[in-house]
């Protein structure tokens, strides 16, 4: 887990990105929240970037990129988080698929889970096609557990 001054990092970055934005955003899949639930969300996600980055071993600073053109861990790692624990892993189009690894936290800060990783090459095959949202989701039974990530040449190496 991440001490209490890396979560406030993670807070306070989110408040500045989100300062003049809206959660209304159309690559959003819900909308209807408050702008404080969205900072709430922003910062969740970045504490669950740093959970995997301190899992693996890797340096972390907080931040958001919205055009992919950064790898959330390290150069290779796209970290996907859901407060719900039974999330699928959700991919989506612009999501990197020829070289990047995602890897799916649940929960809340200070009480997140790494639920398993997958290639996003793999994840993007049509057995895992979500038409209705158009996007993927990868059932968790189907992800691989952390410490074979860890054991593997993907967890400092891109594809």
């Amino acid at each position: 887990m991440i001490s209490r001054d890396e979560e406030a990092q993670c807070l306070l970055t989110a408040i500045t990105h989100c300062i003049n934005g809206t959660p209304d955003h159309t690559t959003r899949i819900v909308r209807d929240i408050s702008w404080i639930d969205w900072v709430a969300q922003m910062a969740n996600a970045m504490v669950a970037e740093w959970v995997v980055a301190k899992h693996l071993d890797y340096d972390y600073q907080p931040g958001i990129t919205w055009d992919k053109s950064k790898a959330d861990v390290g150069d290779h790692i796209e970290v996907k988080w859901s407060v719900n624990p039974s999330s699928a892993l959700w991919i989506q189009e612009s999501d990197r698929h020829d070289r990047d690894i995602a890897i799916l936290v649940t929960g809340q800060s200070g009480k997140m889970a790494i639920m398993g990783w997958m290639p996003v090459s793999i994840a993007k095959r049509q057995r895992y096609r979500s038409t209705h949202q158009n996007n993927w989701n990868v059932p968790q039974s189907n992800l691989q557990p952390i410490e074979t990530l860890i054991k593997s040449n993907y967890a400092h190496s891109p594809i």
